[in-house]
C-alpha cells in the first residue's frame, strides 16, 4: 500500500454506526512511551477531529479518547483504593454523534492479557477492535532470560526482558542524558555479546501465539464486532538482531489467519517500508513509533476503516 496513493474516503450518513466505540488492544506500540503516550490511537483522535473540520466526515461528530490500564490497588494510591487508571481527552464543544476510542493496550503485556477486557467490551459493543500484538512477544531476547543462566558479569537490574533493550530516548538535562548514554552503551554491548555466544529466542513461539491468538478471536467474535488484525511493523535489525526475520514470518501467519478467520488485515508494515526516511518515523530504538510515526500510522489506519466500509 503506497502512502501517496491513499483515496480519501467520503463518509456518508448510512454509515453513521461506525461513530460509537472503538477498541485498540496491544502493548507500548499502541498505548505508546514516555509521560505523553504518543501513539497511533491518540493521532487518529486528533485526526477525526481535523476531518469534521474540514467537512470530510459529519460536523456533529466528536471524536473522544479515553485511555485504561489496570494499576496495582497497594502501590497506585495509599489514600484511595484503585485498580484501574485512566486518561479522558474529551472533543468539545458536544456533538449529537460521539465516537469513544478506547486505548487499552499496556506496555509490559502480552496477548494472553487481553482476555481480561472482555467483559468491558461485550457492556460497550464496540463497532470496531484494532488488534496490534507481537513486537513484545516475537522480539528475540538473550537465551539467558529463559534458563536463568546469566553470567555473573551481567548486573541483576539488567535481566529483566526488556532491561538490555536500547531506550527510545535521552533526557534532554546534560548530566542525565550523559549518564543515560553511558548505561545504554553498556547495556548494548552486553545485549548482543550474549545474543552472539548463546542466541536467543521470542518470548512466545510463533504457533503458540497464533494458538493464543486464535482463542482471542473466538472471544470478541461473539461481539459482533468488526475486527482488523494490524501487521507488523518494520524494526530495526541492528538494534534487535534476529528480529526484523521473527517479525516477517510472524506477519505471513497474521495474514493467513485473517483469512482463516474471515477478520480484516491491515498491511500497513508494506507502507511503512515504503518510505524513503523511514528512521525519520522512529524513536532511536528502531521499534517504537514517535509522533511522525504515529501520525502515518493514524493515517494509514483512518483510510482502512473507512474505505474498506465504503467496499462493503
Amino acid at each position: 500500500m503506497q502512502v501517496s496513493a491513499l483515496v480519501e474516503p467520503r463518509f456518508s450518513r448510512a454509515q453513521a454506526g461506525l461513530f460509537d466505540n472503538w477498541v485498540f488492544m496491544g502493548d507500548s506500540l499502541t498505548e505508546g512511551v514516555g509521560a505523553s503516550r504518543v501513539s497511533y490511537v491518540t493521532e487518529l483522535a486528533y485526526l477525526i477531529r481535523q476531518k469534521v473540520k474540514d467537512g470530510a466526515l459529519p460536523n456533529e461528530l466528536r471524536a473522544h479518547l479515553l485511555r485504561l490500564r489496570s494499576v496495582d490497588a497497594d502501590s497506585h494510591s495509599r489514600f484511595v483504593v484503585f485498580n484501574l487508571a485512566g486518561f479522558i481527552d474529551k472533543d468539545e464543544p458536544a456533538g449529537r454523534a460521539n465516537l469513544w476510542l478506547w486505548n487499552l493496550a499496556c506496555e509490559g503485556k502480552m496477548i494472553d492479557s487481553d482476555n481480561e477486557w472482555l467483559g468491558l467490551l461485550e457492556a460497550i459493543a464496540p463497532s470496531v477492535v484494532v488488534i496490534f500484538r507481537g513486537g513484545l512477544e516475537s522480539i528475540i531476547r538473550p537465551t539467558e532470560f529463559y534458563d536463568g543462566s546469566w553470567p555473573w558479569w551481567v548486573p541483576k537490574t539488567w535481566r529483566g526482558y526488556a532491561a538490555m533493550d536500547p531506550r527510545c530516548y535521552f533526557s534532554t538535562t546534560w548530566w542525565r542524558k550523559s549518564k543515560q548514554q553511558a548505561i545504554d552503551t553498556a547495556k548494548q554491548k552486553a545485549r548482543i555479546r550474549l545474543l552472539k555466544t548463546s542466541g536467543g529466542r521470542p518470548m512466545i513461539e510463533l504457533d503458540k501465539f497464533i494458538e493464543t491468538y486464535q482463542s482471542l478471536l473466538a472471544n470478541i467474535k461473539r461481539f459482533k464486532s468488526r475486527i482488523i488484525i494490524a501487521g507488523m511493523l518494520p524494526v530495526e535489525d541492528v538494534s534487535f538482531p534476529g528480529s526484523a526475520e521473527q517479525f516477517h514470518l510472524l506477519n505471513g501467519e497474521l495474514c493467513a489467519m485473517a483469512e482463516r478467520e474471515g477478520v480484516e488485515f491491515l498491511d500497513w508494515g508494506s507502507a511503512i517500508e515504503s518510505q524513503v526516511n523511514k528512521s525519520d518515523l522512529y524513536y532511536r530504538d528502531g521499534f517504537h513509533f514517535n509522533a511522525n510515526g504515529a501520525r502515518l500510522l493514524a493515517r494509514l489506519l483512518f483510510h482502512h476503516i473507512f474505505n474498506e466500509a465504503q467496499r462493503a
